[in-house]
Order: C-alpha cells, then sequence, then structure tokens
C-alpha cells in the first residue's frame, strides 16, 4: 500500500513536470494580475486551489513569476504549520486513544519534516536549484503521504485525510508554477 501511494506521487509529480516543464507563460500585454494568475494556475493540476489561494494573498496583484512562486511556497508552508498545529489539537483530543495518539504523534513528525523541507526550498530557490527544490517538495508531499498511511496500516479513520490531500495539492500547484521558472 506504501509504495503504491508513493508511486502515485512520483506519477503525478512526473505528470506536472511533464506538462509543465517545456511550457512557457504567455504574459498577458495589460499585465492584468487576474490574467497572470489566471494564466500561471493553467500549468497545475488544480487550478481552482491554485487560483484562491493566490488570489487571497495581496501580493500576487503586484508579483512576477518568480513572486507567485514564492507566494504558493508562502502558502503551502504556512498550511504544513498550521497541520501541525491542528495534528497538537487532536492529540490533546485523543486522550485515552493510544492508537489514534501513536497516529497522530507520527503525523506531527512527517509534518514538521514536511515544513522543514519547505524551509529549505527557498534557498534553493535562491540559488535557482530547480532539481532541489522538486526533490525537496516532492519529499514534504511525500511527508502528508506517510501520515496517511499510518492511520490506513492500522485501519483506523484518518481525521487528516482532507488536510494531508489539501497540503499535496498546494505542494503540487507550487511544483507547477516553479517549473515555470526555468
Amino acid at each position: 500500500m506504501a509504495s503504491l501511494k508513493i508511486f502515485n506521487s512520483v506519477l503525478v509529480f512526473l505528470a506536472i513536470m511533464g506538462t509543465c516543464g517545456s511550457t512557457r507563460l504567455q504574459f498577458p500585454g495589460d499585465n492584468n494580475s487576474e490574467d497572470f494568475i489566471s494564466t500561471s494556475c493553467s500549468h497545475t493540476l488544480y487550478y481552482q486551489v491554485c487560483a484562491s489561494t493566490l488570489r487571497s494573498d495581496p501580493r500576487s496583484k503586484t508579483a512576477d513569476l518568480q513572486g507567485l512562486a514564492r507566494i504558493a511556497l508562502n502558502i503551502s508552508k504556512s498550511y504544513g504549520v498550521a497541520t501541525v498545529a491542528h495534528i497538537g489539537d487532536l492529540k490533546s483530543e485523543a486522550t485515552g486513544n493510544e492508537s489514534l495518539s501513536s497516529c497522530l504523534d507520527e503525523c506531527r513528525e512527517e509534518y514538521s519534516e514536511a515544513v522543514e523541507n519547505l524551509e529549505d526550498v527557498v534557498e534553493a530557490l535562491n540559488a535557482r536549484s530547480l532539481e532541489n527544490v522538486k526533490t525537496l517538495v516532492s519529499s514534504a508531499m511525500t511527508y502528508s503521504d506517510t501520515c496517511e498511511e499510518s492511520f490506513e496500516e492500522i485501519q483506523l479513520a484518518s481525521p487528516l485525510v482532507d488536510r494531508n490531500l489539501y497540503f499535496s495539492k498546494l505542494c503540487s500547484n507550487f511544483l507547477a508554477i516553479s517549473s515555470l521558472l526555468s
């Protein structure tokens, strides 16, 4: 089961890179921020998530492609940090349920690692090391998959399934946008 999830994550990543890696953005002549966000997000697998999250940040209105990539990264990282806090809240409510508590501990570790990876992406972006960016973000996505698998392994319903999926979508969108920088 775990190898299937990892395989699927790699497959999604390769699909993103295949569709985005050889494509260049066509920038609108009037530099309309809504069009620029739409154009940038059209290269992602999760257009609605991309467009709504980027539009939620006022800096997106004046951002270039590098700026949109950084905003998408910050949104992913912030969501990871919020998920660590949410896991802490769930853990405090899980008294007496050792299985749930153990899975939540695993998820807190996985998300902490994911957030560290996303923090390292900033340096990789600054160095224009897009291969390192891809590796670090793909690993962060795998950490959220591993969190979900910890529940599946003991046949326990995950209270984090929606968060894990959304985190992966945010990371996927960032990867697609950052691949346009090459």
